[in-house]
């Protein structure tokens, strides 16, 4: 049975003429979770014809992956676990390389035999299997997976669509051949891509209902093919919402200069506003140009950070020997550890492998490349000066490390994360209440100068100089300031967030032993008694 789409049959998007259809606060449309998508993957993509050995399109690699499988997986991280792909040109090879099994998800293959026409007849080749809302998307398009996390919280009208919009003109990487779009108040106008009248750019992701297949009827039976002209329907309707995805990434790959762009912006996004000065400034730049090489091959995250674990050894190692020339060497490698820290994570972040045990490897293998390091700095030390003392004051800095490890473990524990990095994040925006914040203000510099791009690249300019025991002594001078500073701002932070009182334990022995020795009676001798 047909779905009218009379505009008079229906209300629209928007809960009343003046207020904004889109609301945040609940899952797909009044809780509903949506666990299906389709995507377009039909055409030949002439453009890149013979590119890559002659792959069709969905499979041409952009960041070391398929168009078709980076789509795939996107959606897989909101909770997509059903896929129904649209096929046309070179079907039988796509098939053949994306492995459902493999990927972790269920997909019902389509063949569309009239691949050649505009891609509307595409989507509604897919139309008896979805039911309910669905989400739409071109298998050709790169996009911020976050886009998706943010649709996830947005409420629409029960029978109307939504269409991902980008705002940023400017930005767009061929303005020309986009798909223009019109909106007013989050409603969608008009769209096309020879629109003249547009503030929008079409994204390529939509969230459906069974609605579009009649719509795409209508204008088909008006001798427009395009899903464009499907979307035009609903929206005359009244029956399509946009939404924008703001300062978030996304590229449409049609060209070899496409996949050139794409990539950049896949790299781009690595980088974190969290990052240190030094990172900023010195070490995304290099290490970006690594994984740019690195994505392109089969080696995975946590092999970097295994290597990287390994080559800080061959480091210490140098540096154990108290050596001029093995102490510049050690610190030029110091340096490249710090550089390659970063590629693990971006790695994983553009081949979007990055999970929960990832992040637990990479904090696992950076502290036990400190603890070698210091290692080796302190072996190298007693070599240059014979000197023993270096032994006890290594040894006291390293049961003061521990102490301030095992305090952020508990914290990121109670947080419900698995990466230092968030422990970070909270101290840099952790206030002290009332009048006693001079401790966190002199931490706050001391915490800057311990990230592992600042004190790396301090290091690797003090080992310069060629002299392990400068180097061992500023060293030591960081790690105790800094030990003390983050026991006492996680000590904070978990009474403050979480309700722990880490010194609690000790607090009770005290009260143990001061209750002792209230209850012991001491009887004093008289004076010339004691002094007989």
């Amino acid at each position: 049975m047909g779905l009218n789409l009379h505009k008079d049959s229906y209300s629209t998007c928007t809960s009343s003429t003046k207020t904004s259809s889109l609301k945040t606060g609940q899952s797909f449309n009044d809780n509903q979770k949506i666990t299906k998508a389709v995507i377009i993957a039909a055409g030949n993509g002439s453009r890149l014809e013979g590119y890559q050995n002659g792959c069709p399109k969905p499979l041409v690699k952009v960041g070391g992956m398929p168009l078709l499988q980076r789509v795939i997986l996107s959606a897989k991280r909101i909770g997509i676990t059903e896929l129904v792909i649209v096929l046309g040109y070179q079907a039988a090879r796509i098939r053949k390389t994306i492995n459902s099994r493999k990927l972790g998800v269920k997909i019902t293959w389509v063949r569309n035999l009239d691949w050649r026409k505009p891609n509307g007849v595409s989507v509604l080749k897919a139309e008896k299997f979805v039911e309910g809302r669905f989400l739409l998307f071109m298998s050709d398009h790169i996009f911020n997976a976050n886009i998706l996390e943010k649709l996830k919280k947005v409420k629409i009208g029960e029978e109307c669509g939504l269409l991902c919009v980008d705002y940023a003109l400017a930005t767009v990487q061929n303005l020309d051949d986009a798909t223009k779009v019109r909106t007013v108040d989050n409603q969608l106008i008009d769209l096309g891509k020879n629109l003249t009248d547009f503030n929008a750019i079409d994204v390529g992701i939509f969230m459906q209902t069974p609605l579009i297949f009649d719509a795409l009827r209508r204008s088909q039976a008006q001798g427009d093919y395009s899903l464009s002209g499907g979307v035009r329907v609903l929206a005359e309707a009244g029956r399509m919402c946009t939404f924008n995805i703001g300062d978030s990434f996304w590229q449409d790959v049609d060209t070899i200069p496409d996949i050139r762009s794409a990539e950049r912006l896949l790299l781009r996004a690595t980088r974190s506003p969290r990052d240190g000065i030094v990172a900023k400034r010195l070490n995304r730049g290099v290490s970006n140009r690594i994984s740019k090489w690195l994505i392109k091959t089969p080696i995975t995250p946590n092999q970097i950070s295994i290597f990287n674990l390994l080559l800080m050894g061959f480091a210490a190692w140098l540096i154990s020997f108290g050596k001029p020339l093995n102490t510049i060497i050690g610190g030029i490698l110091f340096q490249l550890t710090s550089i390659l820290d970063g590629c693990d994570g971006e790695v994983a972040q553009i081949k979007l492998k990055d999970s929960k045990f990832g992040a637990f490897i990479d904090t696992l293998t950076d502290q036990i490349s400190y603890i070698i390091f210091i290692i080796g700095g302190t072996i190298g030390a007693y070599n240059a000066t014979n000197d023993t003392i270096v032994f006890w004051v290594a040894g006291f800095s390293l049961a003061l490390i521990a102490v301030a490890l095992r305090f952020s473990l508990l914290y990121i524990k109670k947080k419900g994360s698995v990466s230092l990095k968030d422990f970070d994040q909270d101290i840099s925006s952790f206030k002290e209440p009332g009048q006693r914040v001079w401790y966190l203000k002199l931490f706050g510099i001391i915490h800057q100068l311990g990230r592992r791009d600042a004190w790396s690249f301090a290091g690797f300019l003090v080992m310069l100089g060629g002299s392990i025991t400068v180097f061992f002594w500023t060293l030591m001078a960081v790690l105790n300031m800094l030990g003390v500073g983050i026991i006492i701002t996680a000590a904070r932070l978990l009474s403050q967030r979480h309700g722990v009182n880490v010194f609690a334990p000790m607090r009770k022995l005290y009260n143990q032993v001061i209750r002792w020795f209230s209850s012991t009676e001491i009887e004093l001798q008289p004076e010339n008694e004691l002094t007989k």
